[in-house]
């Protein structure tokens, strides 16, 4: 009896470390698997939160570079505004029945302001340029005084169209400033690809306020 009783105890006490031992592979099955799942959870969160990075930093350069270029288009429709206005101008003052005709003066007048109000929308949108944005504007201003009505009349055809040229001029350089940075592309806006200086031409841009200069210093 004693011989059976320790044998029954011998093989309880090698089920329990079988046991035992199982329950320790099991826990170190689950830690294992655990392990695994937190290192392939945290992967996912790390390419996730990468590419939340990637996305928002592409969408904001999306937007700026957006804005950047609708500000360019509507810089150039401006100065193109303005060059049209200044144009007729040119047309009206040169004309041979400005000295007679009260419709063709009134009509230049309006042109005139027109090219103002151009201008002020372009100080609107570069307001870094209000230098020579601004001479342009007092030059109009000054022109569109309606006391100088008696000095236009009186000037020879020769002095009134160079006047006239230089307002003509001065339209045509806006014009150049806000587009000359395109014209390798062949086109007034600028590629997607365009990473060079923003307009205007400071150069030509200049040129257009020193021909205003030289206009103003005309006007009594």
């Amino acid at each position: 009896m004693i011989i059976v009783f320790l044998i029954e105890l011998l093989i309880q006490l090698q089920m329990n470390v079988y046991v035992g031992r199982s329950m320790q592979n099991d826990v170190q099955v689950k830690s294992s698997r655990l392990a695994r799942t937190f290192s392939i959870s945290l992967k996912r969160l790390l390419a996730l939160l990468l590419f939340v990075i990637v996305v928002s930093a592409v969408g904001y350069w999306a937007v700026q570079r957006v804005d950047m270029y609708s500000r360019w288009h509507s810089q150039f429709e401006i100065s193109q505004s303005l060059r049209t206005h200044l144009d007729q101008a040119y047309v009206l003052l040169t004309s041979s029945n400005f000295e007679t005709d009260d419709t063709t003066q009134d009509w230049f007048y309006s042109e005139v302001q027109y090219a103002i109000h151009s201008v002020g929308d372009l100080l609107e949108l570069d307001g870094g340029h209000s230098s020579q944005l601004g001479r342009i504007q007092f030059m109009l201003e000054d022109l569109r005084d309606p006391t100088q009505l008696s000095y236009l009349v009186g000037l020879n055809s020769t002095d009134r169209t160079a006047l006239a040229e230089a307002l003509h001029d001065i339209g045509w350089n806006v014009v150049a400033a806000y587009t000359n940075y395109f014209e390798p592309a062949g086109s007034s806006n600028p590629p997607l690809w365009y990473s060079g200086p923003s307009p205007p031409d400071e150069t030509i841009l200049q040129e257009a306020a020193e021909l205003a200069i030289d206009v103003q210093d005309l006007l009594p």
